[in-house]
């Protein structure tokens, strides 16, 4: 593999022309005051643009939910680039010890040097939410600190990485980047109802597929910055050593995987909201229905259910299928985002974010203002 200086030219997967089309870039009309209200220290970063950026990826929220959602992706987001960018030596400042079977999201986020800041507001969600979300909530940030102290190690030591298999290195890094909890937190705040059994799965898999969606594109268009700080935590970085493969054939097999999750993406919320009956607009015809149904060898292997998608269930409600309804144009609205950075040259493109919580190139000077006494 060629040391990172002799990184050559390669052509980006065209992603734009997989969201042209899709969903429209909608902005919460609270764009400007969250920017206004974060804290000192994270309007230090002008550059990250979060008014605007989380203005398009929660444009449903009222300005106290946006206002959260937006303190919490950027304390996530600071988190995560003190880990990936730094060039100083790799160590934590978070422990959980060796037992959290006992111990709810409150108690664990009390120990996270940076998150705690947000802990009373954060709190407050435990009289509003059920124990089943409270718990699923409590497991993605406790995935959050394992993924973490992986890479940890992983930079310390300069892996590869080439022992992990490709589906276990995605899961790995869409842990790490924090979104399952941040998706959690959105369903929290905007108070909708999706603990429903005959869509649990589906549900969980288009969370998932969003988060695979981010976490890959953020790896593609990062790479450059990634190997000039021999960071090997990138999906490309992986296909390369493991594969053995050029660096061109490794962009385009990741962007091969991001199509991949896209278009799977597609099929099942077609699918759910056909099963659903959502509106007339959204039903399947008797076509769609035989696409679907060939189609569903295509993408079964990434879903969690080796089922087809339910038939109507009439125990559904009518406000539970307008919250699933809602929850999808939410995961929809998070993609949508990256639109923003696809429609700018490749310079743009990893000198801003993918995401509202995913921002590539975060400098390690601000990082160190921000964090003078942690690294990680």
């Amino acid at each position: 593999m060629p040391p990172p200086s002799a990184v050559g030219s390669y052509q980006l997967p065209d992603l734009l022309s997989h969201f042209q089309d899709y969903h429209e870039l909608s902005i919460n009309g609270h764009c400007r005051s969250p920017a206004l209200s974060l804290a000192p220290f994270i309007e230090r970063l002008p550059n990250m643009k979060l008014g605007l950026l989380g203005a398009c990826s929660f444009p449903s929220c009222d300005l106290t939910q946006l206002i959260l959602m937006i303190d919490f992706c950027t304390l996530v987001v600071l988190d995560n680039e003190s880990l990936l960018r730094s060039n100083s030596p790799i160590a934590s400042h978070w422990s959980l010890g060796n037992d959290t079977s006992n111990s709810g999201y409150v108690e664990i986020l009390q120990t996270h040097p940076v998150l705690q800041r947000l802990l009373t507001r954060l709190s407050r969600l435990q009289h509003s939410t059920t124990e089943s979300w409270q718990q699923r909530f409590t497991s993605s940030i406790v995935a959050f600190w394992h993924s973490r102290q992986k890479a940890i190690d992983y930079r310390r030591e300069g892996t590869a990485l080439a022992h992990l298999e490709i589906e276990e290195y995605i899961g790995f890094r869409r842990d790490l980047s924090g979104i399952p909890f941040i998706l959690d937190l959105l369903e929290a705040v905007e108070g909708l109802e999706l603990a429903i059994s005959p869509y649990n799965d589906d549900l969980r898999t288009l969370r998932r597929l969003v988060g695979d969606i981010i976490v890959l594109t953020w790896d593609v268009f990062s790479y450059n910055i990634d190997q000039s700080i021999d960071n090997k935590i990138n999906i490309v970085s992986l296909l390369q050593s493991k594969r053995e493969i050029a660096l061109v054939h490794s962009i385009k097999e990741a962007g091969d995987l991001i199509f991949q999750r896209i278009d799977a993406f597609k099929f099942l919320e077609k699918s759910l909201l056909s099963s659903m009956g959502a509106s007339p607009s959204d039903r399947a015809s008797d076509t769609d229905a035989t696409a679907l149904n060939s189609l569903w060898n295509n993408f079964a292997g990434l879903f969690s259910a080796a089922q087809k998608p339910n038939n109507p269930d009439p125990s559904v409600t009518e406000f539970q299928a307008h919250d699933i309804a809602l929850y999808i144009r939410a995961l929809k609205d998070c993609m949508s985002v990256l639109k923003l950075e696809l429609v700018n040259d490749v310079t743009s493109i990893v000198t801003l974010s993918c995401d509202v919580w995913l921002i590539s190139a975060l400098s390690m000077a601000s990082s160190e203002r921000l964090f003078p006494t942690i690294t990680c």
